[in-house]
């Protein structure tokens, strides 16, 4: 009891599906945590190569829990994690990343008086220069407009957030369903959000995940849009969440751009509602429009590049940073 007072039980839930290269890596990664009072949740989503066997290699240790089910997706195996769950808080993994070795040390250090604590992976500098906290409609609304990382592991959450919200696994879709999940969760908390700028966690990109095998399209953006869209309805004024909603869908439409050599439809109607958002909301975003106006992969392209100019001149912020970057490099050049 004591313990726990000082230590709370922390349950690290890590779906599986056909790791097997990798998920004994992930497993030792987690049972080597510096922070004691922890428990693996393994959820063997269907695997068909050998990960259940190496997970049950583990399933005799007094803080390892193992289940199997037939392959039904990550979503629903985040959700019977959680409903297996013992501890006051939650955390996800995938199961081909790493935990560092005093990752939930770390995270938990900076819990006191919030219900979500978010960190970082290796090599990103994303949070580095972000305050200590965010108040808990700041991050919200980071979220919708993409400026927060959207992934679920290398945070921390309140068991008692997923009580409370009956939409966090409600969404059973292939890309994305970090992101919807974040906003669901969010959508719920009260509490402002502590921020851990040392990085906790190892992310391994794969070419075989869904994540690289599965290409967003036009269609799928808009669903995905719509239902973020119903998550922070009337939790800002309307002008924030048109604002909100064009962030969201450009950074969607630019993914499924990248993602289907760049084609592009100017036609489609979900091209037609940002423009119809931007529209609404009286702003330019010149160098947006000029992306959603073309259709053609290669004249898409050409967009896209100038974009990038387009948008340092816009925000002048932007464009400062790079002047600065060369102002270093040059003075680095003379003193040599």
């Amino acid at each position: 009891m004591e313990n726990e007072l000082l230590h709370p039980f922390v349950s690290i839930i890590v779906p599986v599906y056909n790791t097997v290269e990798y998920v004994e890596e992930c497993i030792q990664s987690i049972l080597s945590q510096t922070y004691e009072n922890i428990e693996l949740i393994l959820v063997n989503d269907g695997s068909t190569d050998g990960s259940g066997e190496i997970c049950k290699k583990y399933e005799h240790l007094p803080n390892v829990s193992y289940f199997e089910q037939c392959n039904s997706g990550v979503v629903v195996s985040r959700k019977r994690g959680v409903s297996e769950a013992h501890g006051e808080w939650i955390m996800f993994m995938d199961s081909d990343d790493l935990l560092l070795e005093d990752g939930v040390q770390q995270i938990m250090l900076l819990s006191s008086g919030v219900d979500i604590v978010i960190g970082i992976h290796e090599g990103n500098t994303s949070l580095l220069k972000a305050p200590n906290y965010f108040e808990w409609d700041e991050y919200l609304y980071g979220l919708y407009l993409k400026r927060i990382h959207s992934a679920v592991w290398a945070k921390l959450f309140k068991r008692e957030l997923f009580e409370n919200c009956s939409q966090a696994f409600e969404y059973k879709i292939t890309r994305a369903e970090d992101a919807l999940m974040n906003l669901a969760i969010g959508s719920v908390n009260r509490k402002k959000v502590s921020i851990c700028r040392n990085a906790i966690y190892q992310y391994r990109k794969r070419e075989s995940s869904a994540t690289h095998t599965f290409k967003y399209s036009f269609d799928y953006c808009e669903r995905l849009s719509l239902i973020a869209d119903s998550l922070v309805k009337g939790l800002f004024s309307a002008d924030m969440e048109l604002r909100g909603g064009i962030n969201w869908r450009m950074f969607y439409y630019k993914m499924a751009l990248a993602e289907n050599d760049f084609q592009g439809d100017n036609h489609h109607p979900f091209v037609k509602g940002i423009i119809s958002r931007m529209n609404e909301a009286r702003v330019l975003r010149l160098s947006d429009r000029m992306i959603l106006y073309v259709s053609n992969r290669h004249a898409v392209r050409a967009c896209l590049f100038l974009s990038k100019f387009v948008r340092r001149i816009e925000i002048p912020s932007l464009f400062l940073k790079v002047f600065d970057r060369l102002r270093k490099k040059i003075l680095i050049n003379v003193c040599r």
